[in-house]
Parts: structure tokens; C-alpha cells; sequence
């Protein structure tokens, strides 16, 4: 049997090595918010910048400390302008072996050095928003050059300060002195960036729920030409594929139900929302109106609000009607709240 073409290969690797590296490597061009990531009140080094800060409001950044003088350098470590600057803003080496002439900057595009062997020279910032061109070894309008400035969110951002991973609700990370330091919420949480904080699954917003763990099943017991809830949403499935006694589909097809139904996993199929009872956010798939409680009687309510659950609302003697999306004096009785 023959391998795969080499250079088919390398591809693979350098596919690796970015899925490992896009975890906190970034662009400094990417146009969104890096705050986005991370708690409100968090002050990290802006990035581009050595001698600027910014804090965190409401996910967006929003202009910190800017050094300058003596103390012409922000330390993320220390949080204030020092005399000196960390590693990510050390440009004593940036000579080193680059000959003579003038280079860019790989921190921030529009910046420039000139080299004579190992030694700087000179440097400075080109103006009105114009980029240092590698090739033509001058200053350009931005859309003349391609701007490759990159850093790791571990440069700018202090040690132990926690940040959420894009890819998985349920993961986050901090920076410890050495490396990235990957955490995992304990099964059933997920990882709320507003509180720094592992909380249920209903009370975050999530856009890339993981992939539950043996979600169908192991090599000891697979689970075969089923549906499986995807353990996050009231609407959302799995089809695991039969690939084989003892052999777990790694990659099941991913479906919901309409905006109607909820996923019913002993029935294997869609049903009436408020016939099924849900230990996920209620309002899935709703963006507003009102959704029947999970509270024994059927008198209670709750608001969907931008699709996310709010505290029920008591009809009192009343019972709430999912048809109406009133209290009725009639009595009704829905399987989603009643015992």
C-alpha cells in the first residue's frame, strides 16, 4: 500500500501546527475585538503598541495608559510604565542577522528599523496610517502591502488572567510565565467570560458547543444508526452513523429540530416544545414571546428574551397558555409541566 504524496504530507503538518497556533496567535489586522475574550476590568498591553494599555468595557477595548519619558513602556506584568520594556517589546536583538538596510517591524506594520550588521541604527513610524513595505523597503498606503504583524495573546495579556476559547464553550485558558495553559470547565459547565467563572450551559451563549465525549458511545458499546442529544441544547442531535459493532462514530452528523420541537432522545425524533421537559434553555431556537415553565402545575411562564431564558412568571391561579401566550382561566396541562 502506498503513503500519501509528501507533499500532501507537509500540508497536513502545516495544518497542524496552525490549528495549534490559532488558538492565541493573532493578527494585528484581524478586525475582531481581542476583548471579546475576556472579563470586563481586564487591562491588558495593547497590541501594536509597547507604550499603550487598554481595559476591557463590555467586551470592546477602550484606551488604558499611555507611557511615555523615562518610563516609555507599558508592563502587562506590572500593570504601569516602566523604564524598560518585556520581552514582546524588546527590539535590542531585532538586527540580529538581518544585514544591512532597513526592515519592518513584526509588532506593528508601520513601524521600521535600520541595521548595519547586528546593530540598530535607527528607527522610526511611517505616517497617516501608512504601512513599511518589505518589499519595497518604503512607506505605502496600507492597501499597497500586506500587513502580517502578528502576537500571541500571552504577549499582552498578565499571567493567570483567564481568556475563553473561540472554539469550545466549555474550555479557557490563562497565561502562566513558561506557556498556554489549557483549562476545562467540569463536565456540564461551560465557561462564562462576564464572570471569570464555570456556570450551566443555559447561562452562556454559545455558538460552538463541543462535542460531548463518547457521545456515540465506545469501542466496548457503540451507539449505532441512532439519535443522540447533542447535551447542550433542547433542540440540537447527533446521528450517529453504523459504522461497525465496536466501532463509535467520531464524527456524527450534527441536526436541530424547527423552532417548534424539541429533541425527544428515548422517541429518536422531534416533538412539541412544550410537551418535553429540557434541562437546557428553554427558549432555543426563539428569539422572543414566552415559553411554559418547567414547574409543576402549568402556571408559570418565562420571557424569552434575545433567545435566552428569564425567571418565570407566575400566572397564579391561572394556567399559562402556549397557544395564546396567556394565562387562561382554563386548565391546561403540558408534559413540560407536569409531573
Amino acid at each position: 500500500m502506498r503513503g500519501l504524496p509528501s507533499s500532501l504530507v507537509l500540508q497536513a503538518l502545516l495544518l497542524a501546527v496552525m490549528v495549534h497556533q490559532s488558538i492565541q496567535t493573532r493578527y494585528l489586522n484581524a478586525t475582531d475585538d481581542i476583548c471579546r475574550l475576556f472579563k470586563d476590568g481586564t487591562q491588558l498591553l495593547k497590541p501594536g503598541s509597547c507604550s499603550e494599555s487598554i481595559i476591557c468595557q463590555n467586551f470592546e477595548s477602550t484606551p488604558g495608559i499611555t507611557c511615555s519619558g523615562s518610563k516609555p513602556y507599558y508592563s502587562k506584568s506590572k500593570g504601569s510604565c516602566q523604564a524598560s520594556a518585556d520581552t514582546y517589546c524588546d527590539t535590542s536583538k531585532i538586527c540580529k542577522g538581518s544585514g544591512t538596510g532597513y526592515i519592518g517591524d513584526t509588532i506593528n506594520c508601520a513601524n521600521w528599523y535600520y541595521c548595519d550588521a547586528d546593530a540598530l541604527l535607527g528607527k522610526g513610524t511611517c505616517n497617516l496610517g501608512m504601512y513599511f513595505d518589505q518589499v519595497s523597503k518604503s512607506c505605502v498606503y496600507s492597501e499597497d502591502t500586506v500587513c502580517a504583524a502578528k502576537y500571541e495573546i500571552c504577549d499582552v495579556a498578565p499571567v493567570g488572567t483567564p481568556f475563553r476559547d473561540d472554539a469550545n464553550c466549555h474550555k479557557y485558558y490563562t497565561c502562566s510565565s513558561k506557556s498556554l495553559v489549557e483549562n476545562t470547565c467540569e463536565n456540564g459547565l461551560y465557561y462564562n467570560v462576564a464572570t471569570g467563572t464555570c456556570v450551566r450551559k443555559k447561562d452562556v451563549i454559545c455558538e460552538n458547543h463541543p462535542l460531548p465525549d463518547e457521545v456515540c458511545g465506545n469501542k466496548k458499546l457503540a451507539v449505532r444508526n441512532k439519535f443522540v442529544s447533542d447535551m447542550a441544547t433542547c433542540r440540537g442531535y447527533y446521528y450517529c452513523r453504523d459504522l461497525g459493532s465496536g466501532i463509535p462514530d467520531t464524527d456524527p452528523i450534527y441536526q436541530q429540530c424547527d423552532e417548534n420541537n424539541f429533541f425527544n432522545q428515548e422517541r429518536q425524533a422531534c416533538m412539541p416544545r412544550e410537551s418535553q421537559k429540557c434541562d437546557y434553555d428553554r427558549c432555543d431556537g426563539r428569539k422572543d414571546g414566552f415559553e411554559v415553565a418547567e414547574i409543576d402545575g402549568c402556571h408559570h411562564y418565562i420571557e424569552c428574551v434575545d433567545g435566552r431564558e428569564t425567571t418565570p412568571i407566575s400566572c397564579e391561579d391561572k394556567y399559562f397558555d402556549v397557544v395564546t401566550q396567556n394565562c387562561s382561566s382554563t386548565h391546561l396541562v403540558y408534559g413540560a409541566c407536569s409531573s
